[in-house]
């Protein structure tokens, strides 16, 4: 790690700038929906559009629990203030959790909508959050942790919750 480096990652980290961008974008996309500028891409099929809700929905929930675990059941407050590199809870299914609530959150919130072009965006999340991630947080764990932080990083997924290459069963703790 290089002098200038600090010793731990700020709490927030990057975090403030992807999550209220993505907000900003979904909101936008919703009321350029709902004044009717996006009318092209609305889906009409009952049936697609109830399943579109339902998956809007999961998603959603599963935005809610994987954020609820990654802050209350983690301690990543602490972890992060101490210098721990996090690899058990849901830190053992996804290496970024709390990003990847709110990613599944808004994408959740865009699929209710049952308008294509609107569930192009997430497409566009996950790009910019990709590069987000692995030009600063990752880099930065790379420096610090090396080879452990290497070899969990080819276990767990960056942004999509999964069981962990490798691992015996399916156990968050």
């Amino acid at each position: 790690m290089s002098k200038t480096s600090p010793s731990h990652l700020p709490v927030l980290g990057v975090g403030p700038f992807y999550v209220s961008g993505i907000f900003a974008v979904t909101i936008f996309a919703t009321i350029f929906k709902y004044l009717g500028w996006l009318r092209i891409g609305i889906i009409d099929n009952l049936w697609i559009r109830k399943l579109l809700i339902l998956i809007g929905i999961v998603l959603m929930v599963e935005a809610i629990t994987v954020w609820c675990l990654a802050v209350f059941g983690s301690h990543m407050v602490e972890s992060v203030k101490t210098g721990q590199l996090m690899t058990t809870g849901i830190y053992a299914w996804v290496r970024h959790p709390v990003y990847t609530a709110f990613f599944l959150l808004n994408t959740g919130f865009l699929i209710l909508q049952a308008n294509w072009w609107l569930m192009v965006l997430p497409f566009g999340y996950w790009l910019a959050l990709s590069i987000l991630l692995e030009y600063t947080e990752e880099r930065w764990l790379q420096e610090k942790f090396g080879a452990q932080y290497a070899r969990y990083a080819a276990r767990v997924n960056r942004v999509f919750p999964w069981p962990p290459r490798g691992s015996k069963g399916l156990r968050l703790s």
